[in-house]
């Protein structure tokens, strides 16, 4: 168990710069596949955007926690669960937008019932 906690980043930066990559990919991706769709809405956009500030807060709070207590766990929590939401919208956006995915990772993601759910 000690192990698992000895996790690090090179540098504390990319605590920071992996997740606004990550955000600013799939900000790109979205934004392109929405306007490839002629599907461009503002209110969408709006609402993601939120939700981008909400991951901002999330990775805030880890690093409130590494520095108010001392520990280092639930900062690299935050980090690697925004991380992990924005590679699984990356591969989302890059099936919609007909790039090749594989197809156990394509089984495993929301775009079928997102679709279904748009026809009704």
């Amino acid at each position: 168990m000690e192990e698992l906690l000895k996790l690090n980043f090179t540098n504390i930066w990319w605590a920071i710069g992996a997740p606004l990559l990550l955000m600013i990919l799939d900000i790109i991706t979205g934004y392109y596949n929405a306007w490839k769709n002629d599907e461009v809405s503002s209110s969408k956009m709006r609402d993601g955007l939120g939700k981008k500030c909400a991951e901002l807060c999330y990775i805030a709070i880890g690093f409130l926690f590494k520095f108010a207590f001392a520990t280092d766990v639930v900062m690299y929590f935050m980090v690697i669960y925004v991380c992990y939401m924005e590679l699984v919208s990356l591969a989302e956006n890059c099936d919609k937008l007909g790039l090749p995915v594989p197809d156990k990772l394509k089984n495993k993601l929301n775009n079928e019932s997102e679709e279904q759910n748009n026809e009704k």
